[in-house]
């Protein structure tokens, strides 16, 4: 298969290589005359995705797809692709995650409940390379590498298909809870908006202009180049740090650590000795919870030619870079993380971060190569990744402590070259025998490099001032140390595979299909898997369709190389923790072993009809997945510390790492139902009610590893924390309401969409009266510390909310479209976390809330800005 790729750049004579998922002739005319968002007469949408032999109306899919127009996708002025995307597919779900590092600009994604490693990713059918580094946040998404949405203008598509079924044996790995189809504009034009949105809260300033040029190239070919700018403001739902800032002074005149409760230093609860007279005047609003600022450059180009033998040239890719800063938690000015020489009043230590993605993708493609359609291309794609600790401080270089840090850098190449093949077989009856197989070779690369020294050594310099001056300080930037020698990773592989798939109709009702994948990778051996689909009409429009499916996953390099230490929040307070690659001594130590692949089970069946302008579909799916990867526990305990120290390795106050932890089952169901009407006055009205339910339980946890078991410690391999980041992290179910009206120049959009409720553990290890002093006014439920434990963990709900979205456009000429509307009209935002109160600190405890100043929590589906007011103006010509 290397071989392909040569020959393909050789014939080309462009250094690209790249890659391919898609088949032969059939393929090619139906990418060709669909790509422009064909929309039928009878206003059914043709999808291509999940077959291999073109394009059929959703109806008559054998699986359930979704169509979703570059219009659509534009709706109520978003401008990010990803929250674009979760308002149009009902099981699609992502969350806004806060100060989680690289985690705030790559938005964890999720189709039906599971994961987003579990979710596969096509632009134009080929393979799209995923971000280069792990989310080790403590939130969702935690253990996995996602697909880096941002890096795609919306305005360059002309349309985006959703495969809600598995289809490892027809893509490959990582198409277990389905498959996003992204089409590229193929159109001649011109298209370019503007668009302004703030928050009525008046931040979150968001800035963005795009322009996409087609021009024809000879009889049937085109060149188009899409470029975008968006730049976004922060915006701040945190409340005022009441916490005592300053040391304390005792009766005998010495200073004193501060309080960290709610309240210690405003005199609602009792300081920690007599206040400093700063704490009067100390600005208060020095804490942040919200979006990152960012800025986000994007081009993207989509080439067609025609070339002799009725051969069709492609080339299509794009670069982009994200340029944002991460506000972490206050340290404050007496804390032992403060060097007060250089923050007398505490600081917010920042993130810098760079990411960058680059890809390009070169084929062509055919109708008859000795009687076969064909397909041959190749993608090579990047992901880079570059962190800087700014506004931080290392403790233990004293006041000569620099204060920025290059943390860390990381990046992952991937290169697949695909040539597919298509045959339609005659076999006396009106439908022929439709045969397609096809060749894949995929390198991957992952590399991860250390960082400033000075972010991770021990200077040696004491605590130089305070009640705990002399004593060691702590080691490392804030808020985490940068990685050091011992922490960088390179790691590569290959893969092979062979596939192929057979599609018949029978009797003019019946459509099967199967398909079947054989892969090799170097370092996890074979897997073979198949996948089997079927539809059968039965009277007028109503028709039933199932399908069932094996899938895998092969773990992701980064989940395999991944070793760095993060700042986490456990049990309302900040913690920095040891994120230990597999292969690691330490890890080994604690028993970590080589990752597996992940393998599924995936049964779906459902219905679809058709009445007058109205169509319904309704599936439901099952699907198991065995030895689902995620980071352990946090093991937090001085056995372990100490143990790991009397065999060579210091310095882990907490250890996690990678593991295969749990079998899941995750069972669910889709609904769609569209309406489309014309007036006689020529109106039209349109209306989508979708929705989706899915539960997820564990068929599997794993134990506990022996060495540390063997220790006395109780802490799980997969505690509760990390069990309902799977199964209640993310809405159960969710619904959408989408109506429009359309009238002479003017349309109406209205928007209401459903979040149910998730949960998560709120606050770990609490008595009985600390536990009655927190949860009043919240839903909450408590378990067991512990087995035999009068102390508890609080697992808290937040409950379901409706956001609508309304937008108003006016076609003002042929040309000029303007448009006006708000996001989440109503104002609403999600519950609020545990709160501190007076109460809960009698009781010796604070909330969940960071001592009063995070009201919100980030598994929040739609996350916490309020509402939002945009006006956009667009052109088309």
């Amino acid at each position: 298969m290397k071989s392909l790729a040569i020959v393909l750049l050789a014939t080309c004579a462009l250094p690209f290589p790249a890659l391919a998922q898609q088949v032969g002739p059939a393929t090619a005319k139906a990418e060709t005359e669909s790509e422009a968002a064909i929309e039928p007469s009878d206003g059914s949408d043709i999808v291509i995705t999940g077959s291999r032999f073109g394009g059929r109306t959703r109806l008559e899919s054998a699986t359930p797809v979704d169509a979703i127009s570059q219009e659509e996708l534009q709706q109520s002025g978003r401008v990010d692709l990803i929250q674009m995307l979760k308002v149009q597919v009902p099981s699609f779900s992502s969350p806004r995650p806060l100060a989680s590092g690289i985690g705030d600009f790559l938005q964890p994604p999720s189709l039906r409940g599971l994961g987003p490693g579990e979710l596969l990713v096509l632009i134009n059918g080929k393979r799209r390379h995923t971000a280069s580094d792990l989310n080790s946040s403590n939130g969702i998404g935690r253990g996995d590498v996602s697909i880096d949405f941002n890096a795609i203008p919306s305005l360059a598509l002309s349309r985006i298909e959703v495969l809600r079924d598995g289809a490892a044996a027809q893509y490959g790995s990582d198409a277990i809870s389905g498959v996003i189809n992204m089409f590229l504009d193929r159109s001649v034009g011109t298209r370019a908006q503007t668009t302004y949105l703030t928050t009525t809260e008046g931040d979150g300033d968001t800035y963005e202009a795009s322009a996409s040029v087609g021009v024809p190239v000879g009889a049937k070919g085109v060149f188009r180049l899409t470029a975008a700018y968006q730049d976004r403001g922060g915006t701040n739902r945190a409340r005022p740090d009441t916490r005592q800032q300053y040391f304390g002074t005792n009766a005998a005149g010495r200073p004193v650590l501060p309080s960290g409760n709610f309240g210690s230093g405003t005199g609602l609860t009792a300081p920690a000795g007599t206040l400093d007279p700063r704490e009067a005047d100390f600005n208060r609003n020095s804490s942040q919870q919200g979006d990152q600022p960012n800025t986000n450059k994007q081009i993207f180009y989509n080439f067609v030619a025609e070339a002799p033998g009725n051969v069709e040239l492609y080339w299509f890719g794009g670069y982009n870079r994200i340029d944002g800063d991460i506000q972490y938690l206050f340290r404050r000015a007496g804390q032992d993380e403060t060097v007060r020489a250089l923050y007398p009043d505490g600081y917010s230590p920042g993130l810098e971060t760079r990411i960058e993605n680059f890809s390009t993708a070169i084929g062509m493609r055919g109708s008859d190569l000795l009687g076969f359609g064909w397909d041959l291309s190749s993608v090579y794609g990047v992901s880079t990744q570059d962190l800087t600790y700014v506004n931080s401080v290392n403790v233990s270089l004293g006041a000569a402590s620099p204060t920025s840090f290059y943390r860390n850098g990381s990046d992952f190449y991937q290169w697949t070259s695909n040539l597919d093949l298509t045959r339609e077989i005659p076999v006396g009856d009106s439908s022929p025998l439709k045969l397609a197989f096809g060749l894949e070779h995929r390198e991957e690369t992952y590399r991860l490099f250390s960082g400033s020294p000075d972010g991770y050594r021990n200077g040696g310099v004491p605590i130089l001032d305070g009640p705990n001056a002399g004593r060691p300080a702590v080691v490392g930037a804030q808020p985490g140390p940068s990685n050091g020698p011992d922490d960088r990773a390179s790691l590569s592989r290959h893969s092979y595979a062979l596939y192929g798939e057979v599609e018949k109709d029978l009797f003019d009702r019946m459509l099967i299909s199967g398909a079947v994948r054989h892969e090799h990778y170097s370092d996890f051996g074979d897997t073979t898997n198949f996948k089997v689909a079927s539809r059968l009409g039965l009277i007028g429009t109503w028709a039933l369709r199932g399908s069932y499916n094996t899938g895998f996953r092969a773990p992701a390099l980064a989940q395999s190389g991944y070793n760095a230490s993060n700042t986490l929040i456990l049990n309302g307070t900040q913690a920095i923790v040891r994120v230990a690659a597999v292969d690691t001594p330490a890890a080994r130590l604690a028993g970590a072993r080589d990752l597996k692949p992940e393998t599924s089970n995936n049964v779906s069946a459902g219905t679809v009809f058709e009445v007058g302008g109205l169509t319904f579909t309704l599936d439901a799916y099952q699907i198991k997945v065995r030895d689902r990867i995620a980071i352990s526990s946090t093991f937090q305990d001085t056995r372990l510390t100490n143990f790991l120290a009397a065999n060579g390795q210091s310095g882990f106050a907490a250890l996690s790492f990678l593991t295969n932890a749990v079998d899941t089952k995750t069972r669910g169901v889709d609904l769609v139902m569209n309406y489309r009407h014309t007036f006689g006055d020529e109106s039209r009205v349109t209306g989508t009610l979708a929705g989706n339910y899915n539960k997820t339980t564990f068929d599997r946890i794993a134990t506990a590893p022996s060495p540390i078991a063997g220790l006395g410690i109780t802490t799980p391999l997969f505690d509760v924390t990390q069990q309902l980041r799977f199964s209640d992290s993310q809405p159960r179910d969710k619904v959408t309401l989408d109506v429009n009206y359309a009238r002479g120049p003017f349309t109406l959009s209205v928007t209401n969409t459903r979040y149910g409720e998730v949960s998560t553990v709120a606050i770990q290890n609490r008595t009985p009266a600390q536990v009655a002093a927190l949860i009043p006014g919240f839903d909450t439920r408590t378990i067991a510390s512990s087995p035999g434990s009068a102390n508890s963990d609080i697992i808290q709900t937040f409950g379901g909310k409706v956001l609508t979205d309304v937008e108003l456009s006016w076609q003002a000429t042929r040309a000029l479209r303007l448009s006006a509307g708000a996001q989440n009209l109503f104002d609403v935002y999600p519950d609020e976390n545990v709160a501190s109160t007076v109460a809960s600190v009698a009781a010796g405890t604070n909330g969940s809330d960071n001592a009063g100043t995070q009201p919100y929590n980030a598994i929040s589906p739609f996350g916490f800005n309020g509402r939002s007011v945009f006006v956009r103006a667009g052109l088309n010509f």
